[in-house]
């Protein structure tokens, strides 16, 4: 009998979606699957014929807008982002445990993503089966950059590298820390596990047991001379969704005139000013003679009246919807600029916060793109003058053809599926 292995795949559609592609592999290399996510992402893994099983409920109903608000306000201070974040979690930690559990039962093994560590480790200590850690960005400590939620050393001064080292450090103990007594109500109530003191926490975090794995490509994020993840670095895991099919009036719309510039922000929300940043995008667009279409999400965007030259959108997949694009305006997640530099298109990137900034930063490394644009600094005028240099330089979209070549040529989810079965085997 095949083994079962149990997916938490915590977060939004682009942390979602990677662990779908995932979890395909390894159901054609022989596993049975379930992916355990927030109940928005049933479709998306039933649709493609694997086990979901719902996590806490809807994520996108959960969120409070104006918490989500006070966070993007606090993304630059980690102190002020962390209290935030708790807000909107310590009051679904215990249901979320009970989920999680119930979807692992039948495990004989769990690969949780980033935010579904959180509630990994405990239940791979309850249930006492190996775990699997997969992050789609770096996440181990390294002195080349800093942890995402920490601001970057001033270059002009010394000790850099300690800094950045210690931040990485600082961080995950800080989470793990603030996140020890909501967890330490679960792992009694749901577990029936004692709890974890500081030291406890300190030294399980610190002992990091787990096996890793990173859903990123080396392309795009080389690995630091000081890391000793290289080889668990698998490449992306992309999602290709066949015979999907186009509104009548998207397709009628790319057919009518030059290809558009793609706006997504994808699952972020841009606090109250939806219909502002919709007027923004849409005067950005006109002011560079740019067709554009906005993809509306949890932002709620493209909810005014558009120009004829502007259309918005629901969800529509990447890998159909990018081939036909000029260039890509983006919040950095991973997911969109994975599929955007798999396409070959360049991008302007604004990002809101945590990995995005770095992402944006790639994007400008790799010649991609221009300098980020961050959310707090988004305006018309540079917006537009983005969107320009973007269109006008052919240096940009030659180096986002070569990196959409290299990239095509990966085998992510094939290279992450041979790992996966060395540590399942091994444990």
């Amino acid at each position: 009998m095949s083994a079962h292995l149990t997916i938490l795949a915590l977060g939004s559609r682009g942390d979602v979606q990677p662990f779908v592609a995932l979890g395909l592999g390894l159901q054609a290399a022989g596993y049975r699957v379930t992916i355990a996510a927030a109940a928005d992402y049933a479709a998306l893994a039933q649709d493609h014929g694997l086990a979901f099983h719902p996590l806490v409920g809807q994520i996108s109903t959960l969120l409070d807008p104006a918490q989500v608000e006070l966070f993007l306000g606090a993304a630059s201070n980690p102190l002020r982002a962390i209290r935030s974040f708790m807000q909107q979690v310590n009051p679904i930690v215990d249901q979320l445990m009970r989920d999680c559990l119930a979807a692992c039962r039948p495990s004989a093994g769990l690969i949780v993503s980033t935010l579904g560590m959180y509630c990994g480790v405990h239940l791979a200590e309850k249930l006492q089966i190996p775990l699997i850690v997969a992050h789609l960005h770096p996440y181990a400590a390294t002195t080349s950059q800093p942890h995402m939620f920490f601001p970057p050393w001033p270059r002009r001064l010394p000790l850099r590298g300690g800094y950045n080292w210690l931040s990485h450090i600082l961080a995950d103990h800080i989470q793990w820390q603030v996140l020890r007594r909501p967890f330490n109500r679960a792992r009694r109530a749901t577990l029936d596990l004692g709890p974890l003191g500081p030291l406890a926490t300190w030294g399980q975090v610190r002992a990091a047991r787990w096996a890793t794995l990173y859903g990123y490509s080396a392309v795009v994020a080389p690995p630091p001379a000081d890391w000793d993840a290289g080889d668990s670095i698998t490449g992306y895991w992309f999602l290709d969704e066949a015979g999907w099919q186009p509104p009548a009036a998207l397709a009628e719309f790319l057919a009518a005139g030059s290809p558009p510039v793609l706006v997504s922000f994808g699952s972020m929300m841009v606090g109250r000013d939806g219909d502002r940043i919709t007027s923004l995008v849409v005067a950005a667009l006109q002011r560079s003679g740019q067709r554009g279409i906005i993809y509306r999400g949890w932002g709620e965007l493209g909810r005014t009246a558009l120009p004829p030259s502007v259309l918005a959108v629901d969800a529509v997949p990447h890998a159909w919807l990018f081939p036909q694009l000029r260039a890509v305006v983006h919040h950095g997640g991973a997911g969109v600029t994975a599929a955007a530099l798999r396409a070959g298109l360049p991008a302007v990137v604004v990002p809101f916060l945590g990995d995005q900034h770095f992402w944006a930063q790639c994007v400008l490394r790799l010649g991609a793109g221009p300098p980020p644009l961050p959310r707090a600094q988004l305006a018309e005028g540079r917006l537009a003058q983005a969107l320009t240099s973007v269109i006008e330089s052919p240096t940009m979209a030659a180096r986002a053809s070569r990196i959409g070549q290299q990239l095509s040529d990966e085998r992510g989810v094939e290279r992450a599926v041979e790992l996966i079965q060395q540590l399942v085997a091994s444990s």
